[in-house]
């Protein structure tokens, strides 16, 4: 069995849970139906797995501004996706978010708790972030998840 590094908070697997199961009509804290989702997860001094505490975030772009610039983090995104044959359907997506230049000790605590954080929250689509200008709506269609 493989050592644990870190554990994951309970309030992470419950707002997980909740950011699951909200329904697209739900509306966001601007009032408009919220097609886009966020929730960003960190790992603190105590090597817990913990909410992110973020500034409004509505969209990609947003969402970018947020991320730090040399710390990794773990992504989940829920977003509207209009399909060719016009579909619509909105993917829960998690993003390993590693930075070059994090440092290699994050980089390692962050990657071993990886396949804990996905199991715990039943994530089943994810996808490696290296550069945070790449994490676009083009961008996540374009994977192949």
């Amino acid at each position: 069995m493989a050592s644990v590094t870190c554990k994951i908070s309970q309030s992470v697997v419950d707002d997980v849970k909740k950011l699951r199961f909200s329904t697209p009509s739900q509306t966001s804290s601007s009032g408009s139906a919220a097609t886009f989702k966020a929730y960003v997860a960190m790992i603190n001094s105590e090597q817990t797995v913990v909410k992110e505490e973020l500034d409004d975030v509505t969209d990609f772009d947003s969402l970018v501004d947020e991320l730090p610039d040399h710390s990794p983090r773990y992504i989940i995104v829920s977003y509207k996706k209009v399909h060719p044959d016009q579909r619509v359907s909105f993917p829960l997506v998690f993003i390993y978010y590693c930075p070059e230049t994090a440092a290699p000790q994050q980089r390692m605590l962050y990657a071993s708790t990886q396949q804990l954080f996905e199991a715990e929250n039943k994530l089943g689509k994810s996808l490696l972030l290296q550069k945070k200008e790449e994490l676009t709506q083009k961008w996540l269609d374009d994977s192949k998840f």
